[in-house]
C-alpha cells in the first residue's frame, strides 16, 4: 500500500498528537506536523542539489530537473547549498550539548521512547543564555513538567528501556537552530550553535509542543524574542559588528549595541568606546555572569 502523505493520513497523524478533538488543538498539531515535514523536505532537496553540484552537474541541468531556469535554480539554491555544506562542520556549544543531554535524560527518566521539544525546553534550563532567559520569565522545570502532562497524552505505564531518541519534531527544531546559526554568523567566523538559537526555534513554532507548553504557562513569546534579540538577530558586518552608518543626511539614533533598540524615555543607555548598552541587556548579562562557574567557565 502506498504511504504517500495524503491529507487524510496527515490529519490522522495530527489527531494522534493533538491535545483533544477541538479543531484549534488539531490545528496546532497540523501546524507542527506540516512544519516538520516541510523543513525536512527542503533540507532533503538542498542536500541532493549539493550532491549534484559536487558531481559536476551544471545549474542548467539541475534547473531542468527542478522545472525552473538556470538563473532561478542558482538564485534559489546557491546560498542554501553552501550553507548545507557548512552545516556539516557546525560546532555545538557546551551549553547546547548539556541541554540536549538533559532533554534525553528527562525523557529517559519518564521511560519514554522519544524526547520531544517539551523535553528540549526542560534541557535548556540547564545552563547558558536560554536558561537565564527562561528563568527571567518565571519558567522552571516543575512548571514545564506539569504543563506537559496536562497537554499531552503520555503512556499511563511507559515501559521503554534504554536511551530515548529525539522525535521528528525535535530533530527538525535542532536543524532549524543550526540553520539559524549559519545565517546569523559572519562569513569569517566559525558557526557555533548554542542555546539561544534552539530556544528561538522551538518557541516561535506555533504548533510545537514546546510552544504549547509556553502558551499554557502564559509566557509571551514576544518577551523571549526581545531577550534573545541581542544574541541572534542583530545585523552584523563581515567583521562581526553592527554597522553604525545610516543614510546620508539623516541623524542616527543612539542604539544599544547588543539588542539594537534605540534610546528612549523608558530605555536608558550607557556609553562605551563606540558602543552602547541598555539597562535590560545589562540585567541579562549580570544574571548570566552571576550563575556558578563550571570548570572555570561562565555558562
Amino acid at each position: 500500500m502506498s504511504q504517500e502523505p495524503t491529507v487524510d493520513r496527515i490529519i490522522q497523524a495530527a489527531h494522534a498528537g493533538a491535545r483533544s478533538d477541538d479543531p484549534l488543538d488539531l490545528l496546532d498539531a497540523v501546524l507542527a506536523l506540516t512544519s516538520d515535514v516541510s523543513a525536512r523536505a527542503d533540507a532533503t532537496v538542498d542536500q541532493v542539489v549539493r550532491q549534484a553540484r559536487e558531481a559536476g552537474y551544471s545549474w542548467t541541468v539541475i534547473g531542468e530537473r527542478l522545472g525552473v531556469s538556470r538563473q532561478a535554480a542558482r538564485q534559489r539554491y546557491a546560498d542554501r547549498v553552501a550553507q548545507t555544506a557548512t552545516t556539516v562542520g557546525l560546532i555545538r556549544g557546551r551549553d547546547l550539548e548539556a541541554g540536549l543531554a538533559a532533554a534525553l535524560a528527562a525523557a529517559e527518566a519518564e521511560r519514554l521512547a522519544e524526547a520531544g521539544t517539551e523535553h528540549m525546553l526542560l534541557g535548556l534550563l540547564t545552563e547558558g543564555v536560554a536558561a537565564a532567559t527562561l528563568e527571567q520569565l518565571g519558567v522552571d522545570r516543575d512548571k514545564i513538567r506539569e504543563a506537559a502532562h496536562r497537554l499531552f497524552d503520555y503512556p499511563a505505564e511507559p515501559a521503554h528501556q534504554g536511551q530515548p531518541v529525539f522525535s521528528a519534531e525535535a530533530q527538525a527544531a535542532l536543524a532549524g537552530a543550526e540553520q539559524l546559526a549559519t545565517e546569523r554568523t559572519p562569513a569569517c567566523a566559525p558557526v557555533a550553535v548554542t542555546t539561544p538559537q534552539l530556544l528561538a526555534v522551538i518557541a516561535t513554532n506555533p504548533g510545537s509542543r514546546a510552544r504549547r507548553v509556553l502558551n499554557d504557562l502564559g509566557v509571551d513569546v514576544a518577551d523571549i524574542k526581545r531577550l534573545l534579540h541581542c544574541y541572534i538577530s542583530v545585523p552584523r558586518t563581515p567583521f562581526g559588528r553592527r554597522s553604525r552608518r545610516g543614510r546620508t543626511g539623516k541623524k542616527q539614533l543612539d542604539r544599544c549595541s547588543f539588542c539594537g533598540h534605540p534610546r528612549g524615555e523608558d530605555r536608558r543607555l550607557v556609553a562605551g568606546p563606540d558602543v552602547w548598552i541598555c539597562a535590560e541587556c545589562v540585567t541579562l548579562c549580570s544574571e548570566v555572569l552571576a550563575r556558578p562557574m563550571d570548570g572555570g567557565r561562565v555558562p
